[in-house]
C-alpha cells in the first residue's frame, strides 16, 4: 500500500492523494481511493476496499512505507483487528516499497504526463481510466507478457 501525489488544475497546483493497494502476485491494483490529503482514514478506507474487492480474502501481510498514515494507531489497529501483519520500509528507503514506487512511476510517466486535467472531476476520471489501463491493457514482462488481470485469471484457472 502507498499514496502518491497527483497534481491538476490550470496552474497544476491543485493536489490529490491517490492511495492504492497492489497485489504482489499478479501486480493488479485491487483497490484505490482519492482524498485531498494523505490520512490514516484514507489508508484504512483503501485497505477495507481491497479486502472487499478480493471477496473478503485478507492478506497475511501488508507492506507500506513509514508515512504518517501507515504508522498511525488508526491504521495499525485496523490491520491488527483483521489479523493482518504490517511490514514497513526502512526510513528513507523507497526501494523497500519498489512495487508501489513502480506503479506510481508507470502511471505518472505513461498516463498522467501526457494530458493536463483542469478539474478534480476530470482528474478522478483520468485516475480511474489509468488504473483500468494498468490492470487490463498494460502487459508486463515479469508476468510472461500478460496484463495483471489476464495473469490473475490464468492463475485462477490453473488452481481450479
Amino acid at each position: 500500500t502507498d499514496c502518491s501525489e497527483i497534481t491538476y488544475g490550470k496552474d497544476n497546483k491543485q493536489r490529490l492523494r491517490l492511495s492504492a493497494v497492489k497485489d504482489l502476485h499478479d501486480h493488479s491494483v485491487i483497490a484505490w481511493c482519492v482524498a485531498p490529503t494523505e490520512t490514516a482514514d484514507l489508508a484504512t478506507k483503501t485497505m477495507k476496499l481491497a479486502i472487499e474487492n478480493n471477496d473478503g480474502i485478507k492478506p497475511d501481510t501488508v507492506h507500506s512505507d513509514q508515512g504518517t498514515a501507515y504508522t498511525s494507531s488508526t491504521y495499525n489497529t485496523f490491520l491488527a483487528g483483521e489479523g493482518i501483519t504490517h511490514s514497513m520500509s526502512r526510513p528513507g528507503t523507497p526501494g523497500d516499497n519498489s512495487p508501489m514506487e513502480s506503479l506510481w512511476s508507470h502511471l505518472k510517466i505513461e498516463r498522467f504526463s501526457f494530458e493536463h486535467c483542469l478539474s478534480e472531476l476530470e482528474m478522478m476520471k483520468r485516475i480511474e481510466a489509468a488504473i483500468n489501463w494498468y490492470n487490463n491493457e498494460r502487459r508486463q514482462e515479469t508476468l510472461n507478457g500478460m496484463t495483471p488481470m489476464t495473469y490473475r485469471n490464468h492463475a485462477v484457472k490453473k488452481t481450479a
